[in-house]
């Protein structure tokens, strides 16, 4: 079972939320190196494996990427009456577990890890002082 939970916001988000496989806690980690288109990504630990997570807004290309696996989900074809859809992409020997991160991840608050997230999140965190230096090298 893989489960996400927390943040704020409607959805549960990357920014100050958990995810759990197998209900063991995964450690998160938000890196950032700026505002650019790139620069912030997620890295996660999960017993002896360590992932790498970066998103480019919804509905836009997510990769999720361990040694030998990348996991890649991207928009799909448009359906009338339903809409975008997402499709996706195993490379590498990849197992139910990498599968179920990267579809959980699909269903959570991305922005933080996006270029309009982190320009959103320069006056918030200059407001309300959250412990994360938007946008410095």
């Amino acid at each position: 079972m893989t489960e996400f939970s927390g943040g704020s916001g409607v959805l549960p988000s990357l920014d100050g939320g958990w995810l759990k496989v197998d209900q063991s806690l995964v450690r998160m980690d938000l890196k950032v190196k700026g505002v650019r288109r790139g620069s912030r990504w997620l890295e996660m630990t999960y017993r002896e494996r360590s992932y790498t997570y970066t998103s480019y807004g919804p509905m836009k290309q997510a990769q999720l990427k361990r040694e030998g696996v990348t996991v890649t989900i991207d928009r799909g074809r448009y359906i009338p009456k339903v809409g975008g859809t997402r499709v996706g992409k195993a490379e590498g020997e990849a197992d139910a577990t990498d599968l179920a991160i990267a579809i959980v991840l699909e269903e959570v608050d991305r922005s933080a890890l996006t270029t309009s997230g982190a320009l959103l999140a320069i006056p918030a965190n200059f407001l309300f002082g959250r412990g994360r230096d938007e946008g410095t090298p």
